[in-house]
């Protein structure tokens, strides 16, 4: 009796093992798709806008992602962007090196305080208030 039924259970068994595999083998070979996560811009405008801002296709964003927007006259903090996070800069810590201008608006690395770009004079026509 027995071994009857393990004649019968065994077929089964190995059957439904099969088909788990089958099933767990697939899932795993499925093609998956990358997650790319585009870099966006900010939903609420910044002091002034630029490539570290809008230009997801700059290699300078991806090169410097988290960007300070600072007064170099005063060295006040007029705006930043991180664009990991798609928000401003936590904790923005200002780092003055030799390389700033004496005034106008500037774009900076949040991390190092490189000089990115000059954006303009302050208090030129078209430019925004600092």
């Amino acid at each position: 009796m027995a071994r009857s039924l393990i004649r019968l259970a065994a077929p089964i068994i190995a059957g439904a093992l099969a088909a788990g595999g089958a099933i767990v083998g697939a899932s795993l070979a499925r093609e998956r798709k990358p997650q790319r996560h585009e870099l966006e811009p900010p939903t609420a405008p910044l002091a002034v806008e630029g490539w570290w801002s809008s230009d997801a296709s700059s290699s300078l964003a991806h090169a410097h992602p988290a960007v300070l927007i600072i007064d170099a006259d005063s060295g006040r903090l007029v705006d930043s962007w991180d664009r990991r996070s798609r928000a401003r800069v936590a904790s923005p810590v200002v780092r003055r090196t030799p390389e700033w201008p004496a005034a106008g608006l500037i774009v900076v690395d949040a991390a190092t305080g490189d000089l990115l770009t000059v954006v303009g004079e302050p208090d030129r026509p078209g430019m925004p208030a600092a």
